[in-house]
């Protein structure tokens, strides 16, 4: 669904034709829900900055600080109309927030995952640092979250063969792919030394479940950051512009204080059937 919202840009040069028809109507209602969306997704991200800077760095004007910066930020302004920049960015901001709750962690996860596949390389850094405690639930709430947004793919599907094509295209087959590239790659002769930058990225998506061996907080928000910036040195679709991935994340491991202590060991409490027996074994 979010392919379908169109891109409003911020100074039209021309004013949009009044509707005369069925398809001009509806194009004016997914407009009005872009503008909708955007400007909720903003705000979103500017919430959930200053709430990271309040609830987990013990600093309200740390997350004020921030946040003015990014909309300070000249992409900002000129990136305002693009849902498929500000949601994503919207959601893992609020999964950073959530941290302390693995399972709704997991849940916002997959569903920006769902929207667009890249943070499904995220999974291994964050698995990492859930590893000692809320593993299972963090890989729940991603599984069971991205298992539903597939299945709601049957709603808009006419047979198996657009079903599985949607699916694809939700999933990244299509974007993996080195047909329909603009931007960088496109090139003549460029694109095949994308493939050499693609496995660079795994690679390093992948070290990061093992390195550093001790995740914190601060760890949790750069490395973050760090893979959704590297996102964008192979992405296919107008790679390098996408900001609002890691921008509001990156600002803040740029304002946070010692998060040494803000391990999952330490903040994170066992889940309900866990205390259900300890209490039980207690009571006995």
């Amino acid at each position: 669904l979010l392919h379908m919202l169109p891109t409003i840009i911020t100074k039209p040069l021309v004013q949009p034709a009044e509707a005369t028809s069925e398809d001009a109507r509806q194009a004016v209602v997914q407009s009005a829900v872009a503008r909708t969306t955007a400007v909720l997704s903003h705000l979103a991200i500017v919430v959930g900055v200053i709430l990271i800077g309040a609830w987990h760095f013990d600093n309200p004007r740390t997350g004020i600080a921030a946040a003015t910066l990014y909309l300070l930020l000249p992409y900002t302004a000129d990136m305002t109309g693009r849902v498929h920049h500000c949601l994503p960015g919207a959601l893992l901001t609020f999964a950073v927030l959530a941290y302390r709750r693995p399972l709704v962690a997991g849940m916002l996860l997959g569903l920006v995952t769902g929207l667009v596949y890249y943070p499904v390389f995220l999974l291994p850094l964050w698995c990492s640092f859930y590893w000692q405690r809320g593993l299972g639930r963090f890989v729940s709430g991603f599984m069971i979250t991205l298992a539903l947004l597939v299945s709601t793919l049957i709603f808009t599907s006419y047979d198996l063969a657009s079903f599985l094509t949607q699916a694809k295209q939700m999933l990244g087959w299509t974007t993996i792919a080195q047909s329909g590239i603009t931007g960088f790659w496109k090139g003549e002769g460029l694109a095949p030394y994308r493939i050499p930058v693609f496995v660079a990225f795994v690679a390093l998506s992948i070290s990061f479940a093992i390195w550093p061996a001790r995740k914190n907080l601060g760890t949790l928000m750069s490395c973050t950051a760090a893979l959704m910036l590297g996102v964008q040195f192979w992405h296919a679709k107008d790679g390098g512009v996408y900001m609002a991935w890691y921008l509001p994340l990156l600002l803040l491991t740029v304002f946070r204080p010692n998060l040494d202590d803000r391990i999952a060991l330490s903040v994170l409490g066992d889940n309900w059937i866990v205390r259900r027996f300890v209490h039980r074994a207690d009571a006995a």
